[in-house]
């Protein structure tokens, strides 16, 4: 998905991504490329809702997680995987071996989030663990969007 949209969004300004699916909490600083961007969006994986399969609790990029290239087939291309990255600073290999900068703060735990349009450049996400109720906070931030410094840039077919 990165390598098919995440020029589209970064053109058109985009300030957040939702997306889901891995069973856990992951909230990224604005990145672009695999690299800190001050234009780029914040993405927030937010698949921690609950499922059968229970929670994501290993990252790749955790010591010793990376699997092994030659046990992922790759079923539309046919062979295995050699890498993913094919840009930015993990470029050549198959997985990080370290939490990416970008990463700002994950977490395995369910949850759920709040995002309050505040006024037209401020928004404010706030994701609560479930087991905490509204007490604590598991992460905040505000997103805020800076027209004068991103400007909009359609890209030209």
């Amino acid at each position: 998905m990165r390598a098919e949209m995440e020029a589209l969004l970064y053109s058109y300004g985009v300030d957040i991504v939702f997306s889901g699916h891995v069973h856990a909490y992951e909230r990224s600083n604005r990145v672009y490329n695999y690299t800190l961007d001050p234009c780029g969006p914040v993405h927030i994986v937010v698949g921690d809702g609950g499922n059968r399969e229970k929670m994501a609790i290993d990252h790749a990029d955790d010591p010793g997680h990376c699997p092994d290239p030659s046990t992922t087939p790759d079923e539309y291309m046919g062979g295995f995987c050699a890498f993913n990255f094919t840009t930015g600073p993990a470029a050549g290999k198959f997985c990080w071996d370290r939490q990416p900068e970008y990463s700002a703060f994950r977490e395995s735990s369910f949850g759920h989030g709040i995002l309050e349009m505040k006024n037209e450049t401020h928004a404010l996400w706030t994701w609560h663990r479930n087991q905490d109720m509204y007490g604590s906070l598991g992460d905040q931030i505000y997103i805020v969007r800076q027209p004068d410094k991103c400007t909009v840039k359609p890209k030209v077919n």
